[in-house]
């Protein structure tokens, strides 16, 4: 399930967020990003933990960048990494067998054939979606705010230092 958030009216802070070089605007927007993505992260996890026996499926939740090739967009991506070691880990000794992946989430969310379904996902994006938004507009400002006091602390090239 995914989710994507279009924010309208955030033309200042894009404008300062453009005055930035490209690398450091897009690690800003990373940064920020992953910041606000916590809350659902976590919201997530705590339902993963009551929906899954193993803990597997808890263990295999994480915040983690995509960029698609050629794009210069910030996504972060809060799911379930099917290849995680760690969540692995857990499953095979938990059920005593060699799987190569955590694949069964969604099937857990949305239920399938005649099991049903036992969300874990859908309440823990009901309940972010809200404040996600506010989380990212305020974070945003803040961090401009804290470079804008650090370029102006720095003196430029430009500044004759009295001696």
């Amino acid at each position: 399930m995914d989710v994507e958030v279009k924010l309208i009216g955030l033309q200042e802070l894009e404008a300062r967020l453009q005055e930035m070089d490209a690398l450091a605007g897009q690690k800003l927007l990373r940064r920020v990003l992953r910041k606000v993505a916590k809350p659902l992260q976590e919201r997530a996890k705590a339902g993963a933990m009551s929906v899954s026996k193993s803990r597997a499926l808890f263990h295999s939740i994480t915040t983690y960048a995509k960029r698609e090739k050629g794009k210069q967009v910030a996504v972060i991506a809060v799911g379930s990494k099917a290849k995680q070691r760690q969540a692995l880990a857990v499953h095979n000794v938990f059920y005593d067998r060699r799987r190569k992946g955590i694949f069964y989430g969604w099937m857990l969310d949305q239920g399938h054939g005649n099991a049903a379904a036992r969300p874990w996902w859908t309440p823990a994006v009901t309940a972010s979606e809200g404040q996600a938004v506010q989380a990212f507009t305020s974070e945003l400002t803040k961090a401009l705010d804290r470079i804008a006091k650090r370029k102006a602390k720095t003196a430029s090239p430009d500044t004759v230092v009295p001696a």
